[in-house]
C-alpha cells in the first residue's frame, strides 16, 4: 500500500459514521510498516441465485481463507466495486462489511473499498 492508499484508508477510518475498523485498532494500523491485502478482482453471482446470500458466502470464504493462511499475513480484503449508473456493487460490498476508502470519482466506474480481516479482539488474542 503506497502513501496515497494509506492516506485514503486513514480518511475512510476517520470520516465514516460507523467505520469498519475498530477505533482501537487504529493504533495497531498506524504502527504497521506494510498493509498486506488480498484483492477480490472479479466476483459475480448468476442472476437466478442472487438474493440467496451466495455472494456473501463467497466473500466470507475468501476472508476465512485469508485469515487461515500464515504466509502473507493479510490484514485486509480490497475490491474495486463496480459503481455505474446501470449497476452498482457498492451496496453488496457494504453488506459484506466493506467500507469505501475513497470518494466516488465521476470519471471512474469503480469505488475502491476495503474490509479488515481482524478485529481489535483478534489482535489482542495473539
Amino acid at each position: 500500500m503506497d502513501s496515497d492508499d494509506k492516506d485514503e484508508l486513514e480518511t475512510g477510518i476517520s470520516s465514516t459514521g460507523t467505520p469498519n475498523i475498530d477505533l482501537n485498532y487504529k493504533d495497531t494500523f498506524y504502527a504497521k510498516p506494510r498493509y498486506p491485502a488480498l484483492d477480490i478482482a472479479y466476483l459475480a453471482v448468476r442472476q437466478e441465485y442472487r438474493g440467496n446470500k451466495v455472494g456473501q458466502s463467497i466473500v466470507e470464504t475468501i476472508a476465512e481463507q485469508a485469515r487461515s493462511q500464515s504466509f502473507a499475513g493479510c490484514q485486509f480484503l480490497t475490491v474495486e466495486a463496480l459503481a455505474t449508473k446501470e449497476y452498482s456493487a457498492v451496496g453488496f460490498y457494504e453488506r459484506c462489511g466493506f467500507t469505501a476508502n475513497e470518494v466516488k470519482k465521476p470519471y471512474k466506474d469503480t469505488l475502491r473499498m476495503f474490509r479488515t480481516l481482524y478485529t481489535n479482539d483478534d489482535v489482542l488474542d495473539e
